[in-house]
């Protein structure tokens, strides 16, 4: 999976055709919500150029007035290394000790057309704008290519006070199955304000090789990515990773235990199987699923694993379908996901096991049979995992997951 670079040279210059072009092109001016950052009623600090407002109407953006509370957790990260520069937004997400954390995206600290490298600490410098347009240095904690996300901390005796942590918390069980609007928040380049983009979450696979990923369609730009996704109750539900003509956004709970194992051993977990949801297949080919059992399938269609492991995967193999894992009825990749993780977790904090047996009924459409088979979740090295499993946004799930445990900088 490539991503584009948007490295410039020199000045901190944006090109204007990144300053006025959202993701379906054409200007944006009469497409963007700005506010000031000051104290007051949200109706007070909203500039209109027409009625609507990155597709947020007036009385659209009342039932957003909970989010924008949020605006002062909301931060522009810049940083620069060999006479180039990057930019994203952040969400301050946690304040560990005198240190306040900035969950932001790795393309921040990315090496220019590379997928596998990232800039140390010591070879790049991180500046972090604050809601008051105050200019703080940052410090690189931790990136995870593999997720595409990174931790970018400041010290202040007063961020506790001015940067209020936004809870990182699992969502509703099958909250992605169901339409609902939803807001990308970032902060702006060129003029620092903060700024909102309406759409709505839909139930629709991503075109990245992320099965992670969940969608939306929020109309967003440069500015926009590695800031938050947030529905109109404050739910942090993602992070925004691109601008295409939907908007694929990391999932809460993947970010959530990214931080939770970083912090409790300096690791990051790292998937060796990849799937994808059923309901986001092509309708043509549910069907021709679905025609081959007496009921409607449900659960995760296996993609691929990994080779180096396939031994481990009690016979599964590339097309099979993983309905349920240890009595629960799965749904998507993500929930998949979190309940192997969970697992691992749980069992190793014990400290009197390193692998948990989890069974999985399995249904395989080839030739028309369901059978149990049973996952060993475990930790592997760095080297047991193939490259390829290592190094992209969304591996699908881990499907006996071997849970591979990288070390992660700094």
């Amino acid at each position: 999976m490539k991503k584009s670079s948007r490295r410039r040279k020199g000045k901190l210059q944006v090109p204007r055709e990144l300053k006025h072009k959202g993701n379906r092109g054409g200007s944006n001016s009469d497409r963007r919500a700005c506010w000031s950052d000051s104290e007051g009623p949200l109706s007070k600090f909203v500039k209109y150029n027409s009625e609507i407002v990155g597709g947020l109407t007036k009385e659209r953006l009342e039932d957003f007035e909970s989010v924008f509370r949020i605006r002062t957790s909301v931060v522009l990260l810049t940083a620069t290394a060999e006479g180039g520069y990057m930019f994203c937004s952040g969400t301050v997400v946690d304040h560990v000790g005198s240190k306040t954390w900035i969950l932001t995206s790795a393309d921040l600290v990315r090496k220019p057309g590379t997928q596998l490298e990232a800039y140390e600490q010591g070879a790049i410098k991180i500046e972090v704008v604050l809601h008051n347009q105050q200019t703080v240095e940052g410090s690189l904690e931790m990136c995870n290519l593999h997720y595409n996300i990174a931790i970018v901390t400041i010290k202040s005796s007063e961020s506790q006070i001015y940067l209020p942590a936004v809870v990182l918390s699992d969502l509703p069980e099958r909250y992605s199955l169901q339409p609902r609007p939803v807001v990308a928040l970032g902060r702006s380049m060129e003029s620092k304000a903060f700024l909102m983009r309406y759409g709505v979450l839909v139930r629709e696979s991503c075109e990245l090789d992320c099965s992670e990923l969940l969608v939306c369609t929020c109309d967003i730009s440069l500015d926009f990515i590695g800031g938050p996704i947030m529905d109109s109750e404050k739910r942090f539900i993602g992070i925004s990773f691109s601008y295409r003509e939907t908007t694929p956004f990391l999932p809460v709970e993947v970010a959530a235990r990214c931080l939770k194992y970083y912090k409790k051993s300096k690791t990051l977990p790292c998937l060796c199987i990849r799937g994808q949801a059923l309901h986001t297949l092509d309708l043509y080919v549910l069907e021709s699923i679905r025609c081959k059992f007496v009921g409607p399938p449900s659960g995760i269609l296996v993609k691929e694993i990994c080779d180096s492991l396939k031994e481990h995967y009690g016979g599964i193999e590339a097309g099979d379908i993983i309905s349920q894992l240890d009595g629960v009825n799965l749904y998507s990749v993500v929930q998949f996901t979190i309940l192997l993780l969970d697992k691992l977790d749980a069992a190793t904090a014990m400290g009197t096991v390193n692998t948990v047996t989890l069974q999985a009924v399995v249904q395989r459409p080839e030739d028309k049979t369901t059978f149990v088979a049973n996952l060993n979740v475990q930790k592997i090295v760095a080297d047991e995992c193939d490259k390829s499993f290592q190094n992209r946004l969304a591996i699908a799930s881990n499907l006996y997951a071997n849970v591979h445990l990288e070390k992660e900088m700094p």
